[in-house]
């Protein structure tokens, strides 16, 4: 808890103080390496490939299949929470600043240039390396440092600011934690 709260905390300095200039540099300086590794935040892989495990082993492997349903439940709830953030919030993304000026919430906006906040792919990174680290805990380290690349790579392609991705890396550990808690202690 006192992780998440000094997370937040950082979320909004870098709102007031960081973002803006993060964003103008990668902005210049392109590094096409992200372009790759974003991919890595994409939900739609672990949603299928978690279901299906689900589906081929509820049966004949019950542990295997609730490990799976785990991951499908995380990403999914995660991603659903996300959503109703990057509405309820509005915030323009990095892009929208760029051109038109516009930095801050604009509420309720259901176009996705001004689904900034939280970012989905860095949300679904946290989900699954949360999820993952409980299933696998030997390899967490591993996991977070690939969802550390995702945010990072969100902010290196000028798709999100620093705030977005700190907020995103909060949501998805928290809501595995939940599910976790109320779900599957048993894992």
């Amino acid at each position: 808890m006192a992780y998440s709260i000094a997370a937040l905390l950082a979320a909004v300095l870098s709102y007031f103080f960081f973002d803006k200039e993060i964003v103008a540099f990668f902005c210049d300086h392109r590094i096409e390496l992200f372009r790759y590794i974003t991919y890595l935040g994409d939900s739609a892989p672990y949603i299928v490939g978690s279901f299906l495990l689900f589906i081929f082993y509820r049966k004949k492997k019950r542990d295997v299949a609730q490990k799976a349903l785990f991951v499908l439940s995380s990403v999914l709830a995660s991603g659903v929470v996300a959503v109703i953030f990057k509405v309820l919030i509005g915030r323009p993304r990095p892009k929208v600043y760029l051109h038109d000026h516009i930095y801050n919430p604009q509420f309720l906006e259901f176009h996705s240039k001004f689904w900034s906040m939280p970012s989905g792919h860095t949300t679904t990174a946290f989900a699954v390396a949360t999820s993952f680290s409980i299933i696998w805990p030997r390899y967490k380290i591993l996991f977070f440092i690939a969802a550390a690349l995702v945010a990072l790579s969100r902010v290196a392609l000028c798709k999100h600011y620093l705030s977005d991705v700190i907020v995103a890396a909060v949501l998805g550990t928290f809501i595995v934690y939940l599910l976790r808690k109320r779900y599957f202690d048993a894992i």
